[in-house]
């Protein structure tokens, strides 16, 4: 995540996802983003069981590029993986 934040610049850090949820790991970032003048931006913990809000951008983004699935294509999966998707929206 450090060698990310240096890479890219970026200002903000948003943690997501069930890791959200250890606190110990905010420390460690926000630490981290202290050091680097960089703000942690993480979930509220009543979002971080499951990745509702990953999926639903994923979606946005596949949509915004017109990568469209049909309805009698779509299915339910439990353990959907965001790095499970064929990413068409970037280079």
């Amino acid at each position: 995540t450090e060698r990310a934040l240096a890479l890219t610049r970026a200002r903000h850090l948003l943690l997501v996802g069930g890791v959200a949820c250890n606190h110990r790991l905010q420390e460690m970032l926000q630490t981290m983003c202290r050091a680097r003048g960089a703000e942690l931006c993480p979930v509220d913990d009543r979002y971080c069981i499951d990745n509702g809000a990953m999926i639903a951008q994923a979606g946005w983004e596949m949509l915004r590029v017109g990568q469209v699935t049909e309805l009698s294509q779509s299915g339910i999966t439990q353990r959907y993986r965001t790095d499970e998707v064929e990413v068409t929206w970037r280079d």
